[in-house]
């Protein structure tokens, strides 16, 4: 199975039009970085806001190699 992992600018730009459910058609799993999913709740008086643990398509994952991410 294909494995997807999104950063935060194509989730929020999704929420903010309602359409977050594009990602689900084209992919039925993706995964996110715990980062990521901190920096969507960053968000939440926004009124787009939505808490993406509840959407059983996304997974939010640790990190394991932190070497790979650093910059």
């Amino acid at each position: 199975m294909l494995k997807v992992v999104s950063n935060t600018t194509p989730l929020i730009s999704l929420l903010r039009i309602s359409r977050l459910d594009i990602l689900e058609s084209l992919y039925k799993k993706i995964l996110i970085p715990r980062a990521v999913y901190d920096e969507v709740e960053a968000g939440k008086n926004k009124d787009y806001y939505s808490d993406l643990l509840e959407f059983p398509w996304i997974d939010v994952v640790e990190i394991e190699d932190k070497q790979a991410i650093k910059c």
